[in-house]
C-alpha cells in the first residue's frame, strides 16, 4: 500500500509540472485582434503621454469635492467594488483548490441493552485526515490563471465606472453653471427689452412712436419673459440632475461656481500603443481574453485522468486514557486515479463552448482597440474645433453688443426704427447664448477626451 502511494505521489509531484502557462497564442491572438497601429495620432496632439488627476486642471475644489461625494455614494460604484471583491474571493478559492485540505474529527457513543442486562459501553474516537487532488495537465492551475485574470479585469471596470462617474458628474457641474449663466442673461435681455418699452411708451405719449412701435416692444419683452421662464427652468433641471447623481434630494438648493472654467491648452494625447496599456475598457477586454484561454485549457483537461491522494490518523478506544495508545492508532493511505470513460459528448461541448467563448472576447478586444482610436481621434478634433469656434463666437459677440449699442443710440436720436433696434438685440443675446453654449461644450469635449484617453482623476 505504502509503494502504491510512494508511486502515485512522484506521479502527481512530476505531472504537476505541467501546470498551466498562459499560451503565446494570446499575445499572437490580440495582434491579430487589433487593426493596425499607428506611431501618433492623425490629429495635431501633444505627444506627452495624459498625467494624472485631470480633475485639477479645472482648478475648483468645489467640483473636486462633488466628484468625490458622488463616488462615495453611487450604487454602480458598489455594485463593480463588490464584483472586484468576489473576484478576489474567487481567486482565492481557486488557490485553494491546489493545497492539501486537513480536517479533524471527535466522536463519542454508548451503546447498551434495551433491558438493561448488559452493561454500557463507550466508545470514543478521534481522527485527522488529511486530502490533495493533483494538479494533473494543470487544470486547477488554469483555474487559478482565470481567476486571477478575472480579478484584473474586475478592477479595471471599476476603474472605468470611477473614471465615467467623475466625468459624468463634471459635466453635470458644468451645465448647471452655464444653465445659470443663461439664466442670467435672459433676466438682463428682459430688463433691456423692458427698459425699451419704456421709452417706446414714453415716445408714443410725446407723439414721436407710432403704436406698431409699442406693439412691437410688447411682443419682445413677452419673448423675453417666455425666454427667461425656459432658462430658469432649464437651471433647475441641471440642478437636480447634479443632485441625483449626488446621490441628494432634488431641491435644486446646491452651491455651485460662478463661471466656467476655461483651458485653451491642449491635452497632452501620448501615442496610441500607450492608450492599449492606460485606457480601463481595453484592459479589462484583454483580461477576458487571458481569462476565456485559461478557461478553454481547463476545459480540455477534464479529458484526462485526476488523483486524489488520501491520509488518515484514527484513533478509537473506550476512555481517554487508553485512546492514543498505539494498539488504538491506525494510519491510513489512498490513491484515487479516476479517468471519463463516456459523458455523452459533455466534456467535448465544454470545450467546444470555451472556445467561442474565447473568440467572442478576440472580437470584442479588436472593437474596444478600435473604438478607443476613434474616440480619442475623434475628441482631438471636437475639442480643436470647439476651440476654433469658440474664437469666432467671442468676435461675433463683441460684434452684436456693438451694433446695438450704437443702434440704441441712433434710435433715441430718432435716426433708426425701432425694429432694428429689437432685431440687432436678438442677434446680441443669440450670440452670447452660443458663445456660453460654446464654452460649456470645450468642456465637455475636455472631458470626453480624458475618458477615451483612460486618465486619472
Amino acid at each position: 500500500m505504502n509503494k502504491i502511494f510512494t508511486i502515485s505521489f512522484v506521479m502527481a509531484l512530476t505531472l504537476g509540472a505541467c501546470a498551466y502557462t498562459p499560451p503565446l497564442e494570446i499575445i499572437a491572438a490580440q495582434k491579430q485582434a487589433q487593426i493596425s497601429t499607428p506611431q501618433s495620432w492623425s490629429q495635431d496632439s501633444v505627444a506627452e503621454a495624459i498625467g494624472g488627476h485631470w480633475l485639477d486642471d479645472f482648478d475648483d475644489p468645489l467640483l473636486s469635492a462633488l466628484v468625490v461625494e458622488a463616488l462615495n455614494v453611487n450604487r454602480d460604484i458598489q455594485i463593480a467594488a463588490d464584483n472586484v471583491a468576489r473576484a478576489r474571493a474567487l481567486l482565492g478559492q481557486s488557490r485553494a483548490a491546489l493545497l492539501p485540505s486537513l480536517n479533524v474529527s471527535a466522536s463519542a457513543n454508548e451503546t447498551g441493552a434495551l433491558g438493561g442486562g448488559t452493561a454500557s459501553r463507550t466508545a470514543l474516537g478521534a481522527g485527522i485526515g488529511v486530502s490533495w487532488e493533483a494538479d494533473l495537465w494543470g487544470r486547477l492551475s488554469a483555474g487559478k490563471a482565470a481567476s486571477a485574470a478575472e480579478l484584473v479585469g474586475a478592477n479595471a471596470r471599476l476603474k472605468a465606472a470611477r473614471l465615467s462617474l467623475a466625468a459624468q458628474t463634471a459635466r453635470a457641474y458644468f451645465l448647471a453653471i452655464e444653465a445659470h449663466l443663461q439664466s442670467q442673461l435672459s433676466a438682463a435681455t428682459l430688463k433691456a427689452q423692458e427698459e425699451t418699452l419704456g421709452i417706446v411708451q414714453t415716445r408714443k405719449d410725446l407723439g414721436f412712436s407710432a403704436r406698431q412701435d409699442l406693439v412691437l416692444a410688447l411682443s419682445d419683452v413677452a419673448s423675453a419673459r417666455d425666454n427667461l421662464a425656459a432658462a430658469n427652468n432649464a437651471q433647475r433641471g441641471a440642478l437636480r440632475a447634479l443632485q441625483l447623481l449626488l446621490w441628494r434630494f432634488p431641491d435644486t438648493k446646491i452651491t455651485l461656481g460662478k463661471v466656467l472654467p476655461d483651458h485653451p491648452r491642449p491635452i497632452p494625447a501620448g501615442t496610441p500603443a500607450q492608450l492599449l496599456q492606460r485606457r480601463p475598457d481595453i484592459l479589462a477586454a484583454e483580461a477576458d481574453i487571458r481569462a476565456a484561454f485559461a478557461l478553454t485549457a481547463q476545459a480540455k483537461t477534464d479529458r484526462w485522468p485526476s488523483l486524489n491522494l488520501s491520509g488518515d490518523l484514527s484513533a478509537a478506544g473506550q476512555n481517554l486514557d487508553t485512546l492514543f495508545d498505539g494498539p488504538n492508532i491506525a494510519l491510513g493511505l489512498g490513491a484515487r486515479l479516476a479517468a471519463p470513460l463516456f459523458d455523452g459528448g459533455l466534456r467535448q461541448n465544454r470545450i467546444d463552448a470555451a472556445k467561442a467563448s474565447q473568440r467572442q472576447t478576440l472580437a470584442r478586444y479588436g472593437q474596444s482597440v478600435l473604438n478607443g482610436y476613434a474616440e480619442v481621434e475623434t475628441g482631438l478634433d471636437n475639442w480643436r474645433t470647439l476651440q476654433e469656434r469658440g474664437g469666432y463666437l467671442v468676435e461675433a459677440e463683441d460684434a452684436a453688443t456693438e451694433t446695438l449699442r450704437l443702434a440704441q443710440l441712433r434710435y433715441q436720436a430718432g435716426e433708426s426704427d425701432l425694429l432694428d433696434v429689437l432685431t440687432l438685440r436678438q442677434r446680441a443675446f443669440g450670440t452670447s447664448r452660443a458663445r456660453l453654449a460654446n464654452q460649456r461644450a470645450r468642456l465637455d469635449a475636455r472631458l470626453d477626451l480624458y475618458l477615451a484617453l483612460g486618465g486619472n482623476y
